[in-house]
C-alpha cells in the first residue's frame, strides 16, 4: 500500500473531532476505502493513539457508517461537544460517584485483575474507573469520560458479579469497553442534548428512528469485542446472553446454541416481524447468530478480504430487528407514498424543495426504518411509474376511505413548497384517477391544501400534514353517496 495513502488516512484520523481517540481510527476509511482501510487500521491506530487496537479491526462496518453519517448529517459533534464543555455530561458521573462503589485492586482484586487483563488484551489504554452497584439484575453499563478530566467509567451490578464466571465477566468488560472505544456512550448523549426541560425529546423524527437502529447495531459491534476479550469462546458469549435474558445459569439451563438458532428461524417467519423493532437491543437469537458468523469467519484472525461478506451476512440477520412492514395494506401504502411522492416532487422537472423531501420522509417513518434508503432505491422514472400503477391497482381494489388519506398526503408533499405547477396539477389528477377518486374531489382537495400553504407563507407556520391511515380491510367499497371504489 502506498505510504502516501496511509499518511493521508492518519491525518484524517487526527482531524476527527470525536471524543475517544479510538474512534478516530476509522476516519481512515474515508481516506482509504474498501479493503485498504481494514489493512491499514493497525498502522493508523498506532500513529493516532499508541499501540494498535484489535477492536477497530472487528467493528461491524454498517454500524460505524451509520453513526458517522448521523454525526455528519445532523451536526451531532458540535452539539455534544458543547454539551460536554458546558458541564452537561458531568451529572452522569456525579450520579455514579454518589450511588456506586468505586473498585480498586485492594477492594476487589478478582474483578480488577480481570478488568486489567481485558484492557491489555484489547489494547485499551485510556483511563477507566470500575464501579459496582447493589442490584440483583444482571447488567453492566459504560460512560464516556466527561470534559473535566475524569476517566471513563464501567459499572457492574452486584447480580452480574455474583452470578457470572470469570470468562463471562471478561466478555462483559470487553463489551462495555467497546462502547467507549467506538464512541457509542458519547453518541447517546444526544438524547440529553435534544430534550426539553421536562425530558421530552426535541430531536427530528428521522434522527430518532435512525438512532434506534444504531443502538441495536452497536450491540453487534461490541459483542465482537467481548468475544475477543473472552478468548473467542462462543459458548461463553451464549451463556452471558442466557443469563441476561433468563437470569438463570447452567444449574438450571443448558446453553444450547442450536435451540437459539431454531428460535431465530421462527422469528424470521413471523408475519408481524416489525414488532421486534421496538426493542432497544437485538434479540438474543440475532446476537448469537451474528457472533457465530463472526466466529466462523475467523474472529480476531478475520481476513480483511472476507470482511465485506461477513458484514453483509450479519446485516441480513440484523434486518430482522428493523421496521419492515409485512401486511399487504401497509406495504402498498408505503409503496404508494414512495412512488407518488417521488413522481410528484419531480413532476415539473425541477429539484424538490427541502420541505417537500422532509415531509415525504416524515410520512414514511411509520412504514419503514430508513425512508431515505427506500426513496434512493427508486433510480428511474420508469421504476417509479410501474410501482405507482401496481400499488394503485391494489389500493383501488382493496381499500376505501384510506385512498383519500393517501391522496391528500401526496397533495401535501407537492404543495409543501407553496406552489403547484401545471405539471404537478396534471400529475395529481392522474393519481386521483388511478385511485378511483373523482376529479372534482381531487381538485377541491388540491386547492384546499394549497390554500393552507399559501396562508403558511404569511403566518410562517406550516400546515399540519395528516399522517395517512393505511388500509385496514380488503372489502371493496361500493360507489354510493359520493364514496369511491
Amino acid at each position: 500500500m502506498a505510504f502516501e495513502k496511509v499518511r493521508s488516512a492518519i491525518e484524517a484520523a487526527r482531524r476527527t473531532p470525536h471524543g475517544s481517540p479510538f474512534a478516530k481510527v476509522h476516519a481512515a476509511a474515508e481516506a482509504l476505502g474498501g479493503e485498504e482501510a481494514g489493512e491499514a487500521a493497525p498502522e493508523v491506530a498506532s500513529a493516532v493513539d499508541g499501540p494498535p487496537s484489535v477492536m477497530h479491526a472487528v467493528r461491524f462496518e454498517p454500524e460505524r457508517r451509520l453513526l458517522e453519517g448521523l454525526f455528519e448529517r445532523f451536526g451531532l459533534e458540535d452539539l455534544i461537544a458543547h454539551f460536554e464543555e458546558s458541564g452537561g455530561a458531568r451529572s452522569l458521573h456525579d450520579v455514579i460517584l454518589g450511588t456506586h462503589i468505586r473498585l480498586t485492586p485492594l477492594v476487589a482484586p478478582r474483578l480488577y485483575s480481570l478488568f486489567d487483563e481485558v484492557r491489555t488484551t484489547l489494547g485499551f489504554t485510556e483511563p477507566v474507573d470500575l464501579f459496582v452497584i447493589g442490584d440483583a439484575d444482571i447488567n453492566a453499563s459504560a460512560f464516556h469520560a466527561p470534559a473535566d478530566g475524569r476517566p471513563h467509567a464501567v459499572a457492574l451490578t452486584s447480580g452480574a458479579v455474583e452470578r457470572m464466571t470469570d470468562d463471562e465477566l471478561r466478555f462483559v468488560f470487553g463489551h462495555e469497553l467497546g462502547h467507549i472505544a467506538f464512541g457509542h456512550c458519547r453518541a447517546q448523549l444526544v438524547h440529553q442534548v435534544l430534550a426539553d426541560e421536562e425530558g421530552m425529546t426535541t430531536m427530528p423524527a428521522l434522527l430518532y428512528r435512525r438512532l434506534e437502529s444504531f443502538t441495536r447495531l452497536a450491540e453487534l459491534s461490541v459483542d465482537r469485542v467481548g468475544f475477543l476479550a473472552a478468548g473467542q469462546h462462543l459458548d461463553t458469549a451464549v451463556s452471558v446472553f442466557f443469563k441476561l435474558t433468563a437470569g438463570l445459569g447452567p444449574e438450571h439451563l443448558r446453553f444450547d446454541i442450536a435451540a437459539f438458532l431454531e428460535q431465530l428461524a421462527e422469528l424470521q417467519n413471523m408475519p408481524r416481524s416489525e414488532l421486534l423493532a421496538r426493542f432497544s437491543h437485538p434479540i438474543t437469537p440475532v446476537r448469537v447468530r451474528a457472533l457465530q458468523l463472526f466466529s466462523e469467519a475467523g474472529g480476531r484472525d478475520l481476513d480483511a478480504s472476507h470482511r465485506g461478506a461477513l458484514d453483509a451476512a450479519v446485516a441480513e440477520v440484523a434486518q430482522l430487528m428493523e421496521l419492515q412492514v409485512t401486511e399487504p395494506n401497509e406495504i402498498h401504502a408505503r409503496d404508494f407514498l414512495i412512488a407518488a411522492g417521488l413522481l410528484g416532487v419531480y413532476a415539473d422537472a425541477g429539484e424538490p424543495s427541502a420541505d417537500q423531501r422532509a415531509l415525504l420522509v416524515e410520512m414514511l417513518l411509520p412504514l419503514t426504518a430508513d425512508p431515505e434508503d427506500m426513496l434512493d432505491r427508486i433510480t428511474s422514472t420508469d421504476a417509479a411509474e410501474l410501482l405507482l400503477i401496481d400499488t394503485c391497482v391494489w389500493l383501488r381494489e382493496n381499500a376505501g376511505e384510506e385512498r383519500f388519506e393517501l391522496y391528500t398526503a401526496i397533495v401535501h408533499v407537492v404543495c409543501a413548497d407553496g406552489d403547484v405547477s401545471e405539471a404537478e396539477r396534471t400529475f395529481l389528477l392522474e393519481v386521483a384517477t388511478l385511485l378511483g377518486i373523482p376529479a372534482k374531489v381531487a381538485t377541491d382537495t388540491l386547492y384546499e391544501v394549497l390554500r393552507e400553504y399559501l396562508q403558511e407563507r404569511a403566518t410562517k407556520v406550516r400546515p399540519a400534514a395528516p399522517r395517512p391511515e393505511v388500509p385496514t380491510f380488503s372489502a371493496r367499497v361500493s360507489d354510493t353517496e359520493g364514496k369511491v371504489r
